[in-house]
């Protein structure tokens, strides 16, 4: 069987190889090394169907990938990587570039916050200042945020999933909070109210409220949409209202 059949056979191949990052050319090639073995430049640029100019330019990017090996010599090979090995190196350069994307996130917002203050009134009026989040990751974002800046007291309600899942996310916000004094609730099926839970609480209530909802001091959060929501689509109330927030600890049965 000739490549231009044998790829034929195997497009889903190709276009898995894309979906990892690698364009058309690289992924045609790399595909054609793992499938007939070690090749010259200029033999894999007629197997793979590749423009003889950039056949070069996408060995050396399939190489620094991690992709293909070099066999120097006259004339000079190629040879693919175990797939395997191929992926352990992909990983690794992501990871390098998410830490170094995340490093770059850290340094700016050192900066900016240092520049940037926003400005809320101060007033007790709910309806006045009553926000909404939508997207679990900023949901979460304020969550830590207000843990982080509780003194008195934080109430979690959830579902035992939802429990676990949130102690997990604010597990250093929490322990922080626990350590200058901050009174910890949590409100949850029996089930959840275990482990870590037990570790991190000064109470632990079991039960179940119509709504999750986070409550630290004079703030709170409270879920909009059900726990099954997708995470992308999960909303959130946050507001500052003493009266509010004293209500929902009474409903959540740990204040009187």
């Amino acid at each position: 069987m000739n490549y231009a059949d044998y790829m034929a056979a195997n497009y889903d191949v190709v276009n898995s190889l894309r979906r990892l990052g690698l364009n058309q050319y690289e992924a045609k090639a790399y595909f054609a090394l793992a499938s007939f073995g070690e090749h010259t430049a200029g033999e894999l640029a007629e197997r793979a169907e590749l423009p003889r100019p950039r056949v070069y330019d996408v060995l050396t990017k399939l190489q620094d990938r991690g992709f293909v090996l070099i066999q120097q010599g006259r004339p000079v090979k190629y040879a693919a990587l175990p797939i395997s090995e191929a992926l352990k190196t992909l990983k690794k350069h992501r990871q390098n570039e998410l830490t170094e994307e995340l490093t770059k996130i850290d340094d700016l917002g050192k900066e900016l916050g240092g520049k940037i203050k926003i400005q809320m009134k101060d007033t007790a009026a709910a309806g006045e200042h009553t926000w909404t989040l939508r997207g679990r990751e900023a949901i979460y974002s304020k969550m830590a945020s207000m843990i982080a800046n509780a003194r008195k007291d934080v109430v979690i309600a959830s579902t035992a999933e939802g429990m676990a899942r949130k102690l997990r996310a604010h597990e250093r916000e929490l322990d922080k909070a626990r350590n200058r004094g901050v009174k910890i609730h949590l409100v949850s099926e029996k089930s959840a109210l275990a482990g870590e839970a037990a570790k991190i609480a000064h109470s632990l209530h079991e039960g179940a409220l119509p709504t999750r909802l986070v409550v630290a001091d004079d703030q709170a959060l409270v879920f909009l949409t059900d726990a099954k929501t997708k995470p992308d689509d999960e909303i959130g109330v946050w507001l500052r209202s003493p009266h509010f927030a004293q209500t929902l600890k009474q409903s959540a049965g740990v204040c009187k």
